[in-house]
C-alpha cells in the first residue's frame, strides 16, 4: 500500500469515526480539522501521482538507429521491473568505463532501477 492509499484509508476512517458525547465540540473541532489535513494530504498525492503517470513513455535515444530494437529492450526492462509503461526515467551509469541505459523509477523512499542496454548498441 502506497503513502496515497493510506491517507485515503486514514481519511475514510477519520470520517467514519463519530465524536465522543462528553465534550464532543473539542473533539469535532479536532477530528474535522484532521479531516481537512488528511483531504489536502490525499490532494497533494494524488497530484504527484498523476505526474508521475502522465510523463510520456522514455524516447528512443539519439545513437539507436533501430527504433524496434529499443522499444523491445525497454519492454524487457519493464517486464522484468514489474513496473508500467508510464512510470520510469531514462539514466546512464558508467560502468568499468563504458556506459549503460537503466530504466529508473521511484517505489516510495527508494529508488529502483533496472537495465535496458549499452549506449553504443555497437
Amino acid at each position: 500500500m502506497d503513502d496515497r492509499d493510506h491517507a485515503i484509508e486514514a481519511l475514510e476512517h477519520l470520517r467514519t469515526m463519530e465524536s465522543a458525547e462528553s465534550g464532543g465540540s473539542t473533539i469535532e473541532q479536532h477530528r474535522q480539522n484532521a479531516i481537512e489535513h488528511v483531504e489536502a494530504l490525499v490532494a497533494e498525492l494524488e497530484k504527484s501521482t498523476q505526474v508521475e503517470t502522465s510523463e510520456e513513455s522514455v524516447e528512443i535515444p539519439d545513437n539507436w538507429d533501430d527504433d524496434e530494437e529499443w522499444e523491445s529492450k525497454l519492454e524487457e526492462a519493464r517486464e522484468k521491473a514489474s513496473i508500467s509503461s508510464s512510470k520510469g526515467t531514462l539514466t546512464t551509469k558508467t560502468i568499468n568505463g563504458r556506459e549503460y541505459y537503466y530504466l529508473q523509477w521511484r517505489e516510495g523512499e527508494k529508488v529502483r532501477s533496472q537495465y535496458i542496454a549499452p549506449v553504443d548498441p555497437t
